[in-house]
């Protein structure tokens, strides 16, 4: 079992808790998220991170082939970044943004990130966990967010700009599950 805490974890676009602790069972399933504000909770052998929790990124190009996101990706605003080689702001619709940086390994995922944060700078940093975990899942059938009883790749999103929420050229994700 391992205990994860945090100042935010990003359960979903509508549900950000603040002072969570996750909790993963040996098979990297979610046994509980409980607030560190409860007086009843026991925090011995938690892990304290400063950054927000998440679930794991989601590359819909490693996921389903290219022909079948084009017919997914109607209800969305689709960018692949990993194609980009320039900087863009986008301008957020009503459609729900989907962000694929073509891979889900960390290392790989921290060379993107400082690009992404001059490249979308209007986004805010849950705009931007939403686009890369939690809708790509809703969308290829995963359960999206951080939710009891699942099994995922807990992610720690650090060296954010928690009081802008911003992504800033030295934010790094780490997967937490290891």
């Amino acid at each position: 079992m391992i205990r994860v805490g945090s100042q935010l974890a990003f359960c979903s676009p509508n549900t950000i808790l603040q002072r969570m602790v996750v909790e993963l069972d040996d098979q990297h399933c979610i046994e509980r998220i409980f607030s560190l504000d409860d007086g009843n909770v026991e925090s011995a052998e938690t892990l304290f991170y400063d950054g927000i929790l998440s679930s794991g990124i989601v590359s819909l190009k490693q996921n389903i082939s290219g022909e079948s996101i084009s017919k997914l990706i109607n209800g969305y605003q689709y960018i692949d970044f990993s194609e980009h080689l320039f900087t863009l702001d986008i301008k957020l619709n009503d459609k729900p943004l989907i962000i694929d940086l073509g891979t889900d390994l960390p290392d790989k995922i921290n060379n993107l990130l400082p690009r992404l944060s001059f490249g979308m700078p209007s986004l805010s940093v849950f705009e931007i966990i939403a686009a890369c975990t939690f809708y790509p899942a809703l969308l290829i059938g995963r359960s999206p967010g951080l939710i009891e009883d699942q099994c995922i790749k807990l992610i720690l999103w650090e060296n954010v700009d928690l009081i802008n929420k911003k992504i800033t050229i030295n934010t790094r994700i780490r997967e937490m599950n290891r």
